[in-house]
């Protein structure tokens, strides 16, 4: 069996954190096997990207080398319909991980859209403000309009979402 059907197979086995774990071991630090770990991030059926997207957030953070090459693809996706899923674990990466310059305004001007719209699944708003902070520190001309937004947008949210708008205005302010 192939390294694709091996991972196709956990992926339909269901989804669980044990199927995550089994998928991360086997992915190991083997390009090929991430490679065809994110055939099926980027599958057409959303079930797949759903799956394989909470492997991936996990290598991202722990194994940021493995994830690079598929960074811009990935930003790229995130304005495309896609399960929820898919978009947390991308955003959520990058909480931890640098953020290439050559992806930075994409990626900054999606999170920015998920943080103003409030139809948008709060986690993925958390994600965000937490991902343009972190572009906003090394761009300091982006602070005021995040405060701003954070701001605007704070006393509409959930807890987790206050309090991360109240942490970002508390660093910029």
């Amino acid at each position: 069996m192939s390294s694709r059907e091996h991972i196709q197979t956990l992926l339909e086995s269901g989804h669980n954190k044990e199927l995550r774990n089994e998928i991360i071991l086997y992915v190991g630090s083997s390009k090929k096997k991430m490679a065809d770990l994110m055939y099926f991030f980027f599958h057409e059926k959303w079930r797949y990207g759903q799956r394989a997207s909470w492997a991936i957030g996990e290598i991202g953070k722990k194994q940021p080398k493995l994830i690079r090459p598929y960074l811009e693809k990935m930003v790229a996706s995130l304005n495309q319909p896609s399960h929820d899923a898919i978009k947390r674990n991308t955003i959520r990466i990058f909480e931890d991980i640098d953020i290439p310059e050559e992806i930075e305004g994409e990626l900054y001007d999606s999170c920015m859209a998920f943080i103003i719209d409030t139809k948008v699944a709060t986690a993925i708003r958390c994600f965000s403000i937490t991902v343009c902070g972190k572009v906003a520190d090394k761009y300091p001309e982006l602070r005021a309009e995040l405060v701003e937004v954070a701001k605007e947008y704070m006393p509409h949210g959930t807890a987790g979402f206050k309090f991360r708008c109240g942490k970002l205005i508390k660093r910029f302010s």
